[in-house]
């Protein structure tokens, strides 16, 4: 018998459902639009479409280079491979223990060995899922490699127990640095396969790996008792030292070697990070590991260990030059005893923050001023050789492991001819290189120094001069033994240039003696210089290292004092001071004093503990968020907003910066789209109707085009950008830069965050690896070729982060300080080279505050420094603003700030709605916009776009997927409420309509 009994319980409980899942889907909804940019990036959902009008001629204004992605793939992959064998730095080579002999049979150790550090993680990470591995480099080479053993590496139970152990997110913490460990595998670990050790015993070859990535930097922990003040860092270990492993795998390596297992030990560096080699020299660590060679190959990117297979097997000769300084101890560097941020002692007395997204009360402090790396130990070193006064007690042989630009060869090379003239502008320095070595081809990286004179002008008014500094360099061809190559290198006479902060506040050509001298580093070039000057090993009692090549030196004097000739930058405008607040003893904001370190004294002024600081009202009140109070509301005319006058953005391709027409243009845009565009820049520039402009996408890329953060496809990964610099090779990097606007061009993005521009201050720093050099000209010398060859296929490069984003503890909203020459001679001078040398567009700001002003809204480093003095015309980003307070709206579009890197609209947003009836806010707003605009119809996002096309905003699919799915839901909800009311009806008729005694 049919069941005709009413389903109320069945109904009740869809119908609950329905409308559960029917507000559920509605909130989804409000959220997702909250974060609509972010989606449509991440979806890759158009927004948008074209209303093609008549087009009368060719549209694709950036053309693509290859025939095919596989074409491009595979040129790329040999590129990458390239610029590693370029860019790796031999440093030790005893007995002639590389190249490896043909079909050598070798054993691999290390946990680096089957897991290398391909780049860092963060920003700039990349996926290399498909990269090759040593072993598959060196087999090609012809290498037969140890299975046994590098089975044992690579299985689950040594993956899981002995993996190098790295922060896993980008968490801008005290604590992040204490999640890196080297965990490499004991010994006593290895003894499955010791077995196999002889029939594979031409070479062991050791990889020390070390990682580094966004948000932590790397712990230096406790080397000896000199850095016990460092604050969170007590018992951390020192992750650039040798590890307990480590140095057991090298004793028993050096045991097996002994006893004839192994023929040679050999050492691959692949990091990043400057890892301290004592145990490369038995006389500094007390032990003989019986290291033959070793090689400082960096992170290799996605094919670059190919690169390295090449140099082991000999195929290629090496011909990197370290970038930066390594040492025997890290700590000898004067910058440590300030690298880690720390906490104004007094910050809770102000309420300043010290911890989360928006911090106030950090701070670090830049005293080392411009003795930056090997500024600083080549400089002390010639103070003590020539017997300076307060040159204190140093010893450069016992601090300095390998000297910046340090890089051997399976060949040798001798210079001759050296030879400079002047001209009105320039220096040209001319010589001849010859490969004197019988057996190897090879190319020879040269270097070519100055120096300044240090004189009692400088003494009196607090200006700091190295003893050298690099100031050209140029690489040669490939050349056979007995062949030669005359080299000409090229200096601008503007390179000679030093600031005076405190008396002529400009740059300054001081009145002295100069030295130029071609050098293989930077040590070589001061004992040339030093050589040139009288000064012997003899006639110094050993203070001298080796004596000095003074035919490869020239002197010019100059006679009198300079400061007119570089006061006045490109653009007409007139250099002064702009930095004075971000010196502690010069700022209103003064939060005490600092004693900068010095070579007029350098006992009483290199630092022996952090420079303390204290906050004070005045300070306090100038970190506070948003300084705009609105009372210029009314100092301009409301710009018009809306018209209706037919322009459309691509009509405005090929036009200047100042063409009138563009403000025919920006009169169309409607507020709404301003807000929009300004408030939500996460990889992308919003679409403009009014003005037919498009959407754009942009992406991570210090090392290449990455969507790794936002969940998109990768392209090619190349070696980090220190292995960039080291190749010391312009044109071979500016082709790197090239193919990195390739793959741009091919998945459709016309923006690239990068290439990262910071310092490396220190070995520490979490981002080094996206970081070139602690050289501001070779940083910003290979960056402009890198940039010219990313924007020739209309990429806009966002050169990141302007600036002194050095490390990345405390990295949101501490304060920096550091004086104005420092600022201007080393931690600007790679923006200057790359927006000056290399045409770069844009950049992004950093979290970092200058002194106390947050950098994003600092006018005088965005419209004093980048726009009035070097010109630059693109776009300022800001650095991910999220829901940060302090990177704020209006202080940032005031300053100069253009675009904020948000997903978030709910806070800017708002902040924007409060100043639609603010008349100066509003054409801050047009001047940005100006910006964004003036760099996006000169990308390749005008592709397919004739003056004619118009554009129609679309909701993207994703959008309209949700409004469907809402509406089925709604219907839904709507049935089963329809069905559970006839249940309940039905129900109640059946109670009313039944015998009397079925009601009991």
């Amino acid at each position: 018998m049919k069941n005709t009994k009413p389903k109320v319980r069945l109904w009740s409980v869809l119908t609950g459902l329905t409308a559960i899942l029917t507000v559920a889907a509605i909130v989804g909804n409000i959220i997702a639009n909250q974060y609509a940019t972010t989606l449509n990036v991440a979806l890759n959902a158009s927004t948008y479409k074209i209303i093609h009008g008549e087009n009368t001629g060719d549209t694709e204004y950036f053309k693509k280079g290859f025939a095919s992605d596989e074409e491009r793939e595979a040129y790329e992959a040999e590129l990458c491979a390239t610029v590693e064998a370029e860019g790796a730095a031999l440093l030790k080579n005893e007995n002639n223990a590389l190249p490896l002999a043909s079909g050598a049979k070798v054993s691999l150790f290390g946990h680096g060995s089957v897991d290398l550090m391909y780049g860092g993680t963060g920003s700039g990470s990349v996926d290399t899922s498909k990269a090759p591995n040593l072993k598959q480099a060196l087999e090609a080479q012809g290498i037969t490699i140890n299975q046994t053993l590098w089975d044992l590496y690579s299985s689950d139970s040594m993956m899981s127990k002995y993996s190098r152990l790295t922060p896993a997110s980008i968490s801008d913490t005290l604590e992040a640095n204490t999640q890196y460990a080297v965990n490499e595998a004991p010994w006593s670990a290895l003894s499955s396969a010791e077995s196999s050790f002889a029939e594979y015993g031409d070479a062991a070859i050791v990889v020390l790996s070390r990682s580094g990535g966004e948000g932590a930097d790397l712990p230096s922990g406790e080397n000896g008792t000199s850095d016990s003040w460092i604050s969170g860092q007590e018992g951390d270990g020192n992750y650039l030292a040798l590890s307990a492993e480590e140095i057991e795998l090298l004793q028993n390596l050096k045991a097996l070697k002994d006893n004839g297992t192994f023929k040679k030990i050999v050492v691959l560096i692949n990091s990043s990070n400057a890892i301290e080699l004592d145990f490369l020299n038995p006389e500094i660590c007390g032990e003989d590991y019986g290291i033959d060679a070793a090689m400082w190959i960096g992170d290799v990117g996605q094919t670059g260990i190919n690169g390295v297979g090449q140099l082991l097997s000999g195929a290629v000769t090496p011909s990197g030059s370290l970038v930066d300084t390594y040492l025997y101890d890290n700590m000898a560097n004067p910058a440590m005893y300030n690298f880690y941020t720390q906490a104004y002692p007094n910050a809770a007395e102000y309420d300043l923050l010290t911890e989360g997204a928006d911090v106030q009360g950090m701070y670090s402090v830049y005293q080392e001023g411009i003795y930056l790396g090997y500024r600083y130990f080549e400089t002390r070193y010639e103070d003590v050789v020539m017997g300076t006064a307060k040159a204190g007690d140093y010893n450069w042989a016992t601090t300095v492991a390998y000297p910046f630009g340090y890089g051997d060869s399976y060949t040798t090379f001798a210079y001759s001819n050296f030879n400079v003239t002047e001209s009105d502008d320039v220096f040209t320095v001319t010589l001849k290189v010859t490969n004197t070595g019988k057996t190897f081809s090879g190319k020879e990286t040269v270097q070519i120094y100055f120096q300044s004179p240090y004189t009692a002008y400088d003494k009196a008014n607090g200006i700091e001069k190295a003893a050298a500094e690099l100031c050209g360099f140029a690489k040669t061809d490939v050349l056979a033994p007995g062949a030669s190559e005359d080299v000409t290198v090229t200096v601008p006479k503007s390179e000679l240039r030093t600031y005076d902060a405190n008396n002529a506040k400009t740059y300054i050509v001081d009145a002295g003696d100069y030295y130029f001298t071609a050098a293989t580093d930077s040590h070589n070039a001061v004992n040339n210089i030093l050589a040139a000057k009288g000064y012997t090993v003899e006639n110094t009692n050993g203070r001298m290292t080796e004596n000095g090549d003074e035919s490869l030196v020239w002197k010019w004097t100059n006679d009198t004092l300079d400061t007119t000739t570089f006061s006045t930058s490109a653009t007409g405008t007139a250099i002064t001071n702009l930095f004075d607040e971000s010196d502690p003893n010069k700022s209103s904001d003064a939060p005490g004093s600092v004693t900068w370190m010095s070579r007029s004294d350098w006992t009483g002024t290199i630092p022996t503990a952090p420079a303390q600081l204290t906050a004070n009202e005045t300070l306090a009140a100038s970190l506070a968020f948003t300084q705009y109070d609105g009372s210029e509301a009314n100092s301009v005319e409301m710009p018009t907003l809306g018209a209706k006058n037919g322009l459309t953005l691509a009509s405005m391709i090929g036009k200047s910066f100042d063409d009138p027409e563009w403000d025919t243009l920006l009169d169309q845009l409607t507020y709404s789209e301003m807000v929009n565009t300004i408030t939500l820049g996460f990889h992308n520039t919003a679409a403009a109707a009014s003005i037919g402009k498009t959407a754009t996408k942009d992406e991570n890329g210090p090392q290449g085009l990455t969507a790794a953060l936002t969940g998109g496809a990768s392209a090619m990964c190349y070696t980090s950008e220190d292995v960039m610099a080291a190749t010391f090779n312009v044109d071979l990097i500016n082709e790197v830069g090239r193919c990195i606007g390739e793959d741009c061009l091919a998945m459709g993005y016309s923006g690239l965050y990068g290439p990262g521009i910071n310092m490396h201050r220190t070995a520490y720093s979490g981002r080094n690896f996206e970081y070139y050099s602690e050289d501001p000209f070779v940083a910003g010398t290979i960056c402009a070729a890198e940039v010219q060859g990313i924007q020739s296929k209309g990429v806009y490069v966002y050169l990141k982060h302007v600036a002194l984003n050095d490390s990345e503890t405390s990295r949101r909203g501490v304060n920096t300080w550091l004086n104005e020459q420092t600022a201007r001679e080393i931690y600007l001078e790679v923006a200057d080279k790359a927006i000056t040398d290399g045409g770069a567009w844009s950049v992004m700001t950093g979290f970092n505050r200058w002194g106390a002003t947050w950098c994003g809204a600092n006018a005088n480093l965005l419209t004093g420094f980048l726009r009035g003095e070097l010109g630059m015309r693109g776009m300022c980003i800001t650095d991910f603003s999220g829901s940060s307070q302090y990177m704020d709206l209006v202080d940032g579009l005031i300053a100069g700030s253009d675009i904020w890197d948000s997903p978030m609209p709910k806070i800017h947003t708002t902040k924007a709605a409060n100043y639609e009836n603010d008349a100066y806010i509003v054409t801050q707003m047009r001047n940005a916009m100006h910006h964004i605009l003036y760099t996006v119809v000169n990308s390749n996002a005008m592709n397919g776009w004739a003056s004619t096309d118009t554009l129609k905003t679309i909701t993207p699919w994703w959008q309209t997927a949700i409004y469907a799915l809402i509406a089925v839901l709604a219907v839904l909800t709507i049935l089963c409420a329809w069905q559970l009311s006839k249940a309940l009806k039905a129900k109640k008729s059946m109670v009313d309509t039944a015998p009397a005694a079925d009601q009991k």
